[in-house]
């Protein structure tokens, strides 16, 4: 049987769109990942321009001069809040999240446990720029998830990360409702 070429066009056009829906997959990120425990009762999550943020900072705290400067990378921060949650949900949660965040590549660059919370610091990178920062902070009242989305200087989150200014990503709980 011979198709005329008018078929033949559309046969290979409908087998081209077949198979990219079947190798389309959606590329999952932080900000999907925070929504998905957004529905949960009492979490929250919410983004703020990082500008406003930068307006709030008091330069003369410690790490927040810093914390300024990489804003000024930032196009975009999220926050995911889980608050109120048992010990071991807690750990659950925190290595669910991580876990998730590891599987689109984010790597780790400091964890820091102080006994009564543990601060985690990971990174996104592509083509030698860093695309996102992830601070994740658990403590007994909530786990903290705040993404610095931007082209961000390296050095800029290197200064952030010194020990003198960990206070800075580690003080969160000021978004606590």
């Amino acid at each position: 049987m011979k198709f005329p070429f008018k078929n033949q066009f559309l046969f290979c056009i409908i087998l081209i769109e077949l198979f990219s829906c079947i190798n389309y997959k959606k590329h999952e990120t932080s900000t999907d990942i925070y929504k998905s425990y957004a529905n949960e009762k009492g979490n929250a999550f919410f983004t703020l321009p990082p500008g406003l943020v930068s307006v709030f900072l008091d330069e003369n705290q410690v790490g927040n001069k810093e914390l300024k400067s990489l804003l000024e990378d930032t196009n975009k921060l999220s926050f995911l809040i889980i608050n109120n949650i048992n010990e071991s949900k807690e750990s659950l949660t925190l290595k669910d999240i991580t876990k998730r965040l590891e599987a689109i590549n984010f790597q780790d660059l400091v964890m820091v446990n102080s006994g009564n919370e543990i601060v985690r610091v990971k990174i996104q990178r592509e083509d030698q720029a860093i695309n996102e920062m992830v601070v994740l902070v658990s403590n007994k009242d909530a786990i903290y998830c705040v993404s610095f989305n931007g082209k961000i200087s390296i050095d800029k989150i290197v200064d952030l990360n010194q020990p003198q200014n960990f206070v800075a990503v580690s003080n969160l709980n000021k978004f606590k409702r």
